[in-house]
């Protein structure tokens, strides 16, 4: 695969920043709610969006931090973090409820290739298994997953 210039990366994402951050907000129709960081929200660089779902009337939550139009994988949705309390609750169906969700959004806004990236030990690699993604081949430093949908 040949890498895109990064001159051409960034331009290519300050023309799409607004439409990418519109886009991010339309996650509210599937139930998330979605958080910018503070005055970052129009950087160009500023990709990364944390997303929130909440579940049982707001007594678990899962929070996804998510990067779009990712440079260093050349995906079109990353998923770099995911985080499910309290603790007890990881177990019950909510995270996997969230990422299908994510997965749907993606699909309906024709981002075909999610990566969950870092991903680490064999229960959370059966995780992603079991909602779609596939170990990606070769060299992979990160251990990273893949779905395309």
């Amino acid at each position: 695969m040949q890498k895109t210039d990064i001159n051409e990366w960034v331009l290519k994402v300050a023309e799409k920043k607004l439409w990418i951050d519109g886009m991010v907000s339309d996650l509210r129709n599937f139930g998330a709610r979605v958080e910018y960081e503070l005055g970052k929200e129009r950087v160009v660089s500023a990709l990364h969006y944390k997303i929130k779902f909440f579940f049982d009337d707001h007594r678990a939550i899962v929070t996804i931090g998510i990067i779009l139009m990712d440079y260093q994988t050349d995906s079109d949705l990353v998923i770099a973090t995911m985080t499910t309390l309290p603790a007890h609750r990881r177990r019950d169906g909510f995270d996997t409820d969230a990422i299908g969700r994510i997965k749907e959004w993606a699909l309906s806004n024709n981002l075909r290739n999610v990566r969950a990236t870092q991903v680490s030990g064999f229960e959370n690699e059966k995780f992603w298994m079991k909602n779609g993604f596939r170990k990606l081949e070769g060299e992979n430093p990160c251990n990273d997953f893949v779905c395309q949908l």
